[in-house]
């Protein structure tokens, strides 16, 4: 489904029309649901770490640089994410706040495996990865659209695919242009908010249920990644 298509269906459940076009028009309705379709696939795609927008990202080292650029549509990390290297099989730490960042800056060690952050719109980390090291991580795209060549973060023409629920896109799109006009919304939101929780559910796909003895708790790691000898 076209954001066209998307926005046809709203606008015959708004006013009982459906707009021929909603992007080379000087239509005011129709203007009116160009500019909330972006909005709400905005909306969409920031409400969940969406499966269909997550990229894996791959860092070399080469013994000198601890500042990297990030991808061009890089948008955010996942809510549960690592960085993990080839240095060692315990995930890179997240500094706490800048002032531990400025520690490691100035301080000659920085503990094993390494730290790292977000800064300055660059991934930074320390201490320096060497020369035959490798860094990955998942981000989320912004990239949240495309037109079949090409992926885009806003719409921008009639032919614009969103990359997730084309449904949700509908009930997003009415639920804020009644609220725009101050029209009573509140069934619209909550239609829109029921279906986004579905959305979120499937896409979190199916969870594993383990019965009997207690296992290692999720997100657990071990103290040494290795094995102790005398």
């Amino acid at each position: 489904m076209t954001v066209l298509q998307a926005c046809q269906t709203a606008g015959l459940r708004l006013t009982g029309t459906r707009p021929p076009t909603v992007f080379s028009t000087n239509d005011r309705f129709s203007a009116e649901l160009a500019d909330l379709a972006t909005e709400t696939a905005i909306g969409i795609a920031t409400a969940h770490d969406w499966q269909v927008l997550t990229k894996k990202h791959t860092i070399p080292g080469d013994g000198v640089t601890t500042s990297f650029a990030l991808p061009s549509d890089y948008d955010r990390m996942p809510i549960k994410s690592n960085v993990y290297s080839t240095r060692s099989l315990i995930a890179f730490l997240p500094v706490k706040d800048l002032d531990q960042w400025l520690e490691f800056e100035v301080q000659p060690v920085v503990g094993s495996p390494g730290y790292w952050i977000i800064l300055g719109g660059r991934f930074q980390v320390l201490p320096v990865m060497g020369s035959s090291e490798i860094a990955k991580f998942y981000y989320v795209s912004n990239e949240i659209i495309t037109n079949g060549t090409a992926n885009k973060t806003e719409f921008s023409a009639d032919a614009d695919v969103f990359k997730l629920s084309e449904r949700l896109l509908t009930l997003g799109i009415i639920w804020r242009w009644r609220a725009q006009k101050r029209l009573e919304f509140a069934e619209d939101l909550a239609n829109y908010q029921t279906a986004l929780n579905e959305e979120i559910g499937r896409d979190k796909g199916s969870r594993i249920i383990s019965v009997g003895r207690a296992r290692v708790p999720f997100g657990a790691e071990m103290a040494y990644p290795g094995i102790i000898t005398p």
